[in-house]
C-alpha cells in the first residue's frame, strides 16, 4: 500500500513538473510573412523513423504547449504513436520536422504534430486535432505556435495576406478543411511507408475502424506531404501565432 502511495505521489510530480516546464519555458516566436503555410514552404529531402520510448514521448507531448490545447497526455494510445524526423529544404537551408501521428484512446482522434528545427514562415510548431470517422479527416481544432486554439467548425476564408489581420500576432494562416483519405493512404503506400500498417491500402478504412486510425497516424507521420495534396478544400483565417 505503502509503495503504490509513493509510486502516485511520483507520477504527480512528475506531471508537475513537466507542466511547469510548458508554462515557463516555452520559446518565444518570430512574426510570420506573408500567407502562412510552412508545409507548401519547404521541400522535403529525407525522412527518418524514429523510436522513442512510452516514457519520451509521454514527456514531449506533456511539455508542448500546442499538444496541451488539444488532447491531454492521458488520452494518448501510447502504443501506436508514430514518429518521423524529416530533413527538408527551406530557403536554400536544410532544416528538421519532427512530425508525430497520435492516435487518441477514444479511437476516433488523433493529434498531428509538426514541430521544425527553424521556424518556417515564423512557425515552429502546428498541430491539428482530427476526427477520424467512416474514413474521412476532419481536422476540428488547431494550434500554432501556442496560440490560441482555433476551432474549425467551417472552412473560412477570411484574409489573402496578413495585411488583412489586424490583432496582435495575427497572422494569415492557410489550413485544410477536410482531407480526401484514400488519396492520401494511397500516395503514402506507393512512396513505400505505413505498409505494414495500412495494409490493404485506403479499404482498411471501410472496415476496420481502429486501424484506419493508426493507419492514419503512420500517414500523419511518415507522409505530411502526400496528406497536403490530397487536401479537399482549403480555408483561411487570422489566427493568433502564439509569443
Amino acid at each position: 500500500m505503502r509503495r503504490r502511495a509513493l509510486l502516485a505521489m511520483f507520477v504527480v510530480l512528475l506531471l508537475i513538473g513537466a507542466y511547469g516546464a510548458y508554462v515557463v519555458s516555452y520559446p518565444k516566436y518570430p512574426k510570420v510573412e506573408g500567407c502562412v503555410n510552412p508545409f507548401k514552404a519547404v521541400k522535403p529531402v529525407t525522412k527518418t523513423p524514429e523510436n522513442w520510448s512510452k516514457l519520451h514521448v509521454f514527456f514531449k507531448l506533456a511539455t508542448s504547449r500546442d499538444f496541451w490545447k488539444l488532447a491531454k497526455p492521458w488520452d494518448v494510445d501510447y502504443s501506436h504513436v508514430k514518429i518521423v524526423k524529416h530533413a527538408v529544404e527551406y530557403n536554400g537551408k536544410k532544416i528538421t520536422m519532427l512530425a508525430m501521428g497520435i492516435p487518441l484512446k477514444d479511437g476516433k482522434h488523433l493529434v498531428a504534430l509538426y514541430e521544425f528545427s527553424k521556424p518556417v514562415q515564423g512557425v515552429k510548431v502546428k498541430a491539428y486535432l482530427i476526427e477520424v470517422h467512416e474514413g474521412n479527416l476532419t481536422p476540428k481544432l488547431m494550434s500554432v505556435n501556442g496560440g490560441n486554439v482555433k476551432i474549425l467548425d467551417d472552412c473560412r476564408y477570411e484574409c489573402i495576406s496578413n495585411s488583412d489581420c489586424s490583432g496582435y500576432r495575427e497572422f494569415c494562416t492557410e489550413y485544410c478543411c477536410s482531407y480526401d483519405s484514400d488519396a492520401a493512404i494511397d500516395c503514402c503506400i506507393s512512396a513505400g511507408y505505413c505498409g505494414a500498417v495500412c495494409g490493404i491500402g485506403a479499404t482498411i478504412c471501410l472496415i476496420d475502424p481502429i486501424g484506419c486510425l493508426m493507419c492514419s497516424a503512420c500517414v500523419v507521420a511518415n507522409c505530411v506531404f502526400c496528406l497536403e495534396e490530397s487536401c479537399f478544400e482549403w480555408g483561411t483565417g487570422c489566427e493568433y501565432h502564439g509569443s
